[in-house]
């Protein structure tokens, strides 16, 4: 009976802590620009947003390690791009920068990090309308070399993705509000 009682309480305790964890709530006035997805709808054709999305990775100094698109069967465009890791900060600065653009870093007693990074994925798609979706995934990781000597990833607090569309909006001469999803 006793291990009845045990087992009883042990399950309580399991589904205590699993409710706990998916409580997760993310503070807006700590995360302004966090959101589920970076999606957005332009009233612009497939091309000029595709070439406002190369430009705006090239004039951030990161190369593009992934660039595609093609139609579909119903002569609709579709893309994605993909920079390369965009190195934001080098040696002492990789922290304080973590602070700035990622959601929670890792805090590594002792760490010593030697750089900060962020990779862009961006895909663009044609809309039956004529216009276009585009979405941005961005990651932050960074090279931690005194106590664990790997990368670490972690979510981005959404500042970059943000900043990213508004330098799209910025290339395509746009300065009127998007609409999101």
């Amino acid at each position: 009976m006793k291990k009845l009682f045990t087992l009883i309480g042990f399950i309580f305790l399991l589904g205590t802590f699993y409710a706990l964890a998916q409580e997760t709530t993310i503070e807006p006035e700590k995360y302004p620009y966090y959101k589920d997805k970076y999606e957005y709808t332009l009233e612009l054709p497939f091309d000029q947003v595709w070439e406002s999305a190369i430009k705006s990775i090239e004039e951030i100094n990161c190369q593009i390690i992934s660039k595609h698109s093609k139609q579909d069967d119903n002569g609709l465009y579709k893309g994605k791009l993909e920079s390369d890791f965009c190195i934001f900060a080098v040696g002492d600065t990789a922290w304080q920068n973590f602070k700035y653009y990622a959601m929670e870093p890792p805090f590594i007693r002792g760490g010593v990090w030697v750089s900060g990074r962020f990779q862009y994925k961006i895909i663009v798609k044609e809309e039956e309308n004529g216009s276009t979706y585009i979405r941005i995934i961005g990651e932050v990781s960074g090279f931690e070399t005194h106590v664990t000597d790997k990368v670490h990833f972690f979510k981005s607090n959404g500042f970059k993705e943000t900043m990213f569309i508004e330098r799209i909006k910025k290339n395509l001469g746009l300065s009127y509000e998007i609409k999101e999803g």
